[in-house]
């Protein structure tokens, strides 16, 4: 709307987590201080839905606001490319500065998804993506499943190292000079974890 003033704004996503599991949504067993504090200063969502539970098609249809029939993003091997204008595009044309830190699951850096810019970004495999998930007729045995119960429980992956990155990152950018620009801004924060292999790294 023409009369909303820009304003920052920062959006903070992370892959697989549960509500139930923070103490912002009632949960007292679990702590999590750091996003109850955060979701006691921001906007806090009562129900979420997503048109598709895979990753690739709910990813499109979140940069859209489009169901998956309307992106043709099908699964994890139809990544989202800027083929339908997402919030990136539409704030950008409102003068906002579009940024993203982290885990994406566009098809590559290269197509202009509605980012000025991106850090440390991670997109599907090769911009192919998970091709095997396509095939349904004859299902195809997915011989990594398995690590889906075998790799998990108190420790470090590539994926705990990656979001540590992008937190240190999203800390020096709203705290360092690329937050004080004058330009009213749009930070889209993206962590990868929970995710398998489900490792937890434990609480110092």
């Amino acid at each position: 709307n023409s009369w909303m003033t820009p304003s920052n704004l920062l959006f903070i996503m992370s892959d697989q987590h549960s509500r139930g599991v923070t103490g912002c949504y009632g949960n007292r067993r679990v702590k999590t201080p750091v996003l109850d504090r955060l979701a006691a200063a921001g906007t806090v969502f009562e129900n979420a839905y997503s048109p598709s539970p895979i990753c690739v098609p709910a990813r499109a249809a979140l940069a859209t606001g489009r169901q998956v029939h309307e992106t043709r993003c099908w699964d994890n091997a139809s990544p989202y490319t800027g083929q339908a204008p997402s919030w990136g595009h539409r704030l950008q044309a409102r003068g906002l500065r579009v940024e993203s830190i982290g885990k994406l699951h566009y098809r590559n850096e290269q197509d202009d998804t509605g980012f000025d810019r991106q850090i440390l970004p991670m997109h599907i495999v090769n911009g192919v993506g998970d091709v095997m998930g396509s095939v349904k007729d004859p299902m195809p045995v997915r011989r990594k499943a398995r690590d889906l119960v075998n790799k998990i429980g108190v420790g470090e992956s590539g994926y705990t190292r990656y979001d540590r990155q992008i937190a240190d990152h999203a800390c020096e950018w709203l705290l360092g000079g690329a937050a004080k620009d004058a330009k009213p801004w749009m930070l889209f924060v993206s962590f990868v974890a929970p995710h398998p292999p489900w490792f937890a790294p434990q609480d110092c």
